[in-house]
């Protein structure tokens, strides 16, 4: 029997979530919550690489390694449709290296990785294809997509500001997006316009699970490693399949 990388069960179950259907039901988006939306697109879509940190936690842990389920994802992003990710986790550190042609998941520590050809013009593209074949999204790629805002707004229902609050020393606006069977609260920077916040609730799902996320160390414009992109594992690496979603 050949062996498989298996996704995170946890993070499949929220990320999905995000992307739940709401066809047919017509979206209530508040005039100040798409400008906001739009500013924060905007200033992240403008820029040609993105580097950001993510401190994650889900709650409960539905995973089955709790390393996976909370800690720090470092993420870099190049434009048009270059994505690179690493969750430090001991044996069970993950990377996903995308360079606009093939997809490669690494697990360092347990010495697999997979590699699919997968060409796409963009991110949003790119995580598209990912959910459609492997049932899973890149992390937090609705907020790095060329256009955030059409990505963070399309299966929406309802949005509305619901006040200000802060993250840390930074003064936010703290949006509310409400999908089928999810709820998103997004706290983006009053002056910045950076997202620095976002909670994600599955209302659909018996636990009711809950991902957090904080972002720091935003570096817009910067110089990247390019080889992130396409980096390959170790030589002592054996090549395993991903899971088909269909």
């Amino acid at each position: 029997m050949k062996q498989r990388i298996f996704r995170n069960v946890a993070l499949a179950l929220v990320l999905a979530g995000v992307q739940a259907s709401a066809l047919g039901v017509r979206a209530d988006v508040a005039p100040a919550a798409r400008e906001m939306i739009e500013a924060m697109s905007a200033k992240l879509g403008a820029a040609t690489t993105i580097q950001v940190k993510a401190k994650h936690a889900l709650d409960p842990l539905l995973g089955l390694d709790a390393a996976i389920d909370r800690g720090p994802i470092h993420i870099t992003v190049q434009r048009p449709n270059r994505f690179y990710a690493i969750q430090p986790a001991g044996r069970e550190t993950r990377e996903i290296a995308y360079d606009g042609e093939t997809l490669c998941v690494m697990h360092p520590g347990m010495q697999h990785h997979a590699l699919e050809a997968l060409a796409a013009a963009s991110v949003e593209a790119f995580s598209d294809q990912m959910d459609e074949r492997f049932g899973f999204r890149p992390p937090v790629a609705e907020l790095l997509a060329n256009d955030a805002a059409t990505e963070m707004l399309r299966n929406v229902t309802t949005a509305r500001v619901v006040g200000k609050e802060r993250v840390g020393w930074t003064r936010c606006h703290r949006l509310q997006l409400e999908q089928e069977g999810t709820t998103i609260d997004l706290w983006v920077g009053l002056k910045d316009k950076l997202p620095r916040r976002m909670l994600v609730i599955v209302t659909d799902h018996p636990a009711r699970p809950t991902w957090n996320i904080r972002f720091s160390g935003w570096d817009l414009n910067a110089k990247v490693d390019a080889g992130l992109f396409g980096k390959r594992p170790a030589a002592e690496s054996v090549k395993v399949e991903m899971i088909r979603n269909r």
